[in-house]
């Protein structure tokens, strides 16, 4: 299987506004917004089937709630049934949900990305 050589940052640097966009993205959408970092993490580490964060049971109501939308939105959206967006929207402000969406879709077409070109899906 041929690669891409250099870090995700090198390679993308090869069309610049590509680049560009990412930084924006990064430093805006999946590294601050209304959504506590932390929570954006583990979802972000779900995604990237990290083995630590499989077992949901030891999660808060809210961990849980986020994390079943991140499978919802990374692996079935018919997951995202009624009785899930009833608890969304008693964790979580509209806002949030905007930001933790969005943090969450930009950091699965990231990991499956980073993968396609022989990376991690996360540093």
């Amino acid at each position: 299987m041929a690669h891409l050589h250099g870090s995700a940052d090198d390679i993308r640097a090869t069309v610049p506004a590509a680049l560009e966009s990412w930084r924006y993205i990064r430093e805006n959408v999946l590294e601050r917004g209304v959504v506590d970092q932390r929570l954006k993490d583990l979802c972000f580490r779900y995604l990237a089937e990290d083995p630590e964060v499989t077992e949901l049971g030891h999660y808060s109501d809210r961990e849980r709630t986020a994390l079943e939308w991140a499978d919802a939105i990374a692996y079935d959206s018919d997951r995202a049934t009624d009785e899930l967006w009833i608890r969304l929207k008693r964790q979580f402000t509209e806002e949030e949900l905007v930001d933790l969406g969005c943090a969450i879709g930009f950091e699965l077409g990231q990991q499956h990305w980073r993968r396609t070109v022989g990376l991690p899906p996360r540093d």
